[in-house]
């Protein structure tokens, strides 16, 4: 019959999988108009066709099947109502937090392409004030850091991904000896989309120099840095910050790598 549609049409004209078609009917979401009891094909009619739109869209939704079946079965216009109204609130979320995602991404892309020509110094700069999460706690070991930053990743991950690049260290000049390996002061996280009340890195002249090396020298950056802003006839006050921008998982590339060493001068 003309107005008779086979599964594998129904499929074409849907383009939902055959199999899902009869997972539908074995749940009694979406049953065929007729079964034939000998070839056990299924035949579904035109009229059916409004009943499988909806099933699409409240799907494409994110409404469970069950609760669609439940829809089907039995609802008013103020529960229908209800049921868009719920799902209209949660798209409205899922669009923030993808215009969010994209915000990071075109961040931090834009961040790469800027290392890609960015002089490896020592250098001037005069940055804008920067929010950052600040963890004040002494550590010394990679293990002791990244067990830190799980522990603060559900306050923070909203405003910013934790991830190479956004994250850093910073130690007092007081504490930095000699030695290669000595105990950090704390880290902080560059935040994108900070609110109020958050700690920040003042506004200022900072004295910038990049490394390519794999192990940190902080040390020998942290000398360099004050012998060239001594050179120049000023001084440096605050921490010394310094974060890896590109490491072993972004490159595999040794000269590509990068960290940042940086400190305030004094105005």
């Amino acid at each position: 019959m003309k107005d008779q549609f086979t599964i594998g049409q129904m499929s074409k004209l849907y383009d939902i999988p055959v199999k899902t078609l009869r997972y539908y009917d074995e749940i009694g979401l979406f049953t065929p108009y007729h079964t034939d009891g000998v070839t056990g094909y299924r035949y579904y009619r035109a009229e059916q066709f409004q009943q499988l739109d909806m099933i699409s869209f409240l799907k494409d939704l994110g409404v469970p099947l069950k609760e669609i079946k439940q829809k089907l079965e039995h609802s008013t216009l103020d529960q229908f109502l209800h049921t868009l109204e719920k799902y209209e609130e949660t798209t409205r979320r899922k669009m923030n937090e993808l215009q969010t995602t994209h915000r990071h991404l075109t961040q931090k892309i834009q961040q790469l392409q800027l290392v890609k020509t960015t002089e490896r110094g020592p250098m001037l700069s005069s940055l804008p004030k920067r929010s950052i999460w600040k963890e004040e706690r002494s550590f010394s070991s990679l293990g002791d850091m990244e067990v830190l930053l799980r522990e603060i990743k559900k306050t923070v991950n909203h405003m910013t991904p934790i991830m190479v690049g956004s994250v850093g260290l910073f130690v007092s000049p007081d504490h930095i000896s000699g030695e290669e390996a000595f105990a950090y002061d704390g880290l902080y996280i560059l935040l994108e989309d900070a609110e109020s009340g958050y700690d920040t890195l003042p506004e200022g002249t900072y004295a910038t120099v990049y490394s390519v090396e794999d192990r940190r020298k902080d040390s020998f950056y942290y000398n360099e840095l004050v012998k060239f802003v001594s050179g120049l006839g000023l001084e440096t006050e605050g921490p010394l910050y310094t974060r890896q921008i590109v490491d072993s998982f972004i490159s595999h590339m040794r000269d590509e790598r990068l960290i940042e060493y940086q400190i305030k001068v004094r105005d």
